[in-house]
């Protein structure tokens, strides 16, 4: 065994990686930047007729700037909006008691795969299911396995700077 670490998270850490998932990871932004895209398609649709219907006069110019005013703040405000939507549904998934995360585990990284061990499972990743790793304002490290799975790694589990270093030349 090349590493053992004795993971604690907590409610915070979740919805710290939920939203650097959803706002600051490739996988994330790439949504956001599909959804921004497809809020400005459905208005430009709902808009053309009725400029079309308008004769493109004043008037119906006008009468889509309410529209427009609406698709710029939601622009503006889509990261804020997405974040205080996630807040909800993690507040929800709690209270139904069905979080996303065990709140202690211990991962053990091996020569050709790493384990990770909760009170309900014992999941073995081999390292070539790892799409890329995260180190994140120097609090975390997201080991990412594909689009919606990772796992998390607080940089209190390591016992010191060495452990870390070394570990971030393993990993």
């Amino acid at each position: 065994m090349k590493f053992q670490f004795k993971v604690k998270v907590n409610d915070q850490d979740y919805l710290e990686y939920n939203t650097f998932w959803q706002l600051r990871s490739p996988y994330g932004k790439k949504q956001v930047k599909t959804c921004r895209v497809i809020l400005t398609v459905l208005v430009g649709i709902y808009i053309m007729p009725l400029l079309i219907s308008g004769g493109f006069t004043a008037e119906s110019f006008l009468g889509t700037f309410p529209m427009l005013i609406a698709l710029f703040l939601v622009q503006v405000f889509l990261t804020k909006l997405l974040s205080w939507f996630l807040k909800g549904q993690i507040k929800a998934k709690k209270k139904r008691g069905k979080m996303g995360y065990w709140p202690e585990s211990v991962i053990e990284f091996w020569e050709e795969s790493f384990i990770e061990t909760t009170p309900d499972n014992k999941t073995e990743q081999k390292y070539s299911a790892i799409e890329r790793v995260s180190i994140v304002d120097n609090k975390m490290i997201y080991i990412h396995i594909n689009s919606l799975m990772s796992y998390m790694l607080p940089l209190t589990c390591f016992e010191s700077k060495e452990q870390y270093y070394n570990f971030i030349h393993f990993i």
